[in-house]
């Protein structure tokens, strides 16, 4: 009796020896076919395969272990390239699937240059989702993409600029300030953001602006100086902030607040001198300085007040 359960238990060692033997030479094929695959830069078709090869080796168990650590090693990096590849290509759900795996992968065998690597293309890969969303006028998607991508890091500039430009495009001034003020202090001295930065602060100096020309269209003057001085503290040289400036104090007869933005404004390219200076002249009139408005008048030579500035010169200061 013993020893027939002798021979039956090295029947049975022999078998799953057999076994394993074939399933491990099937898992090596996989491996190797992965390896022609990731030379031949298809790195889904080898991610498939080692993934194929892996769960053989799961299934055999301890005798694999070698071969499943040198399919780790690199599937990690190949998971990074897959991302990549996706990422060009803006397809962007295969990307961050393919990235958060390297990432999972290269940590679970310590291979940390690969996971900070992959990690540092997620929050970007979400942020260029997010403008995707914003192209499409879906405000609230790109919005909660922007999060997803400063849930995984806090401080992504891309993101909170991308929560800015779609606030903008709501109409959401106070929002897209405070989304443009955390691009700013991330951003700020660091050379890969100084571009961003420079991006944030002329978009909320001209969605400030634009909001405050409609505001004195309809006489909101008030209105329009406090969005006139939220401008200056993105931007203190556009020549139309001040000219606006200008026109919003000369409304609400403050003649030297008017006088000190012209004056500004003069001094900056790109300036309207005809028109800033009919503002002057106005102001100058406004405080009683006959002598100063004629010379601000004067120096209106072009644009839709001319006749109006020799109006006030020969009819009204009679300037010499």
């Amino acid at each position: 009796m013993n020893k027939m359960k002798f021979t039956l238990l090295i029947l049975f060692i022999g078998f799953v020896t057999l076994v394993n033997g074939q399933d491990l030479n099937a898992a090596g094929a996989k491996f190797n076919a992965g390896l022609e695959l990731d030379k031949a830069k298809d790195y889904s078709g080898a991610v498939k395969a080692w993934e194929e090869s892996i769960s053989i080796c799961n299934a055999i168990g301890f005798d694999a272990e070698e071969l499943k650590a040198t399919i780790q090693k690199k599937l990690g990096y190949t998971y990074f390239k897959e991302g990549i590849t996706f990422y060009k290509k803006k397809k962007f759900d295969g990307a961050l699937k393919a990235l958060k795996n390297a990432v999972k992968t290269a940590n679970e065998i310590g291979d940390t240059k690969t996971a900070k690597l992959a990690s540092t293309y997620i929050p970007k890969i979400y942020s260029s989702k997010g403008l995707s969303f914003l192209a499409k006028k879906d405000y609230q998607g790109a919005l909660n993409i922007f999060d997803e991508a400063i849930k995984f890091k806090p401080n992504c500039v891309d993101a909170f600029y991308g929560k800015g430009m779609t606030y903008k495009e709501m109409d959401q001034l106070e929002n897209a300030a405070l989304a443009f003020d955390q691009v700013i202090k991330f951003g700020s001295g660091k050379k890969s953001a100084l571009k961003k930065v420079g991006s944030a602060k002329e978009a909320a100096q001209k969605m400030f602006e634009a909001k405050a020309a409609s505001e004195l269209q309809i006489e909101h003057n008030t209105e329009a100086l406090e969005l006139l001085n939220n401008v200056l503290k993105y931007s203190q040289s556009s020549s139309n902030t001040f000219y606006l400036l200008t026109l919003a104090n000369n409304k609400l007869k403050k003649w030297d607040a008017t006088i000190e933005a012209g004056q500004k404004a003069l001094g900056l390219t790109g300036v309207d001198a005809s028109a800033v200076n009919f503002e002057l002249g106005k102001a100058f009139e406004g405080k009683k300085d006959t002598s100063n408005a004629c010379y601000a008048y004067k120096k209106v030579t072009s644009g839709p007040n001319v006749d109006a500035a020799k109006f006030q010169i020969k009819e009204v200061l009679k300037c010499k």
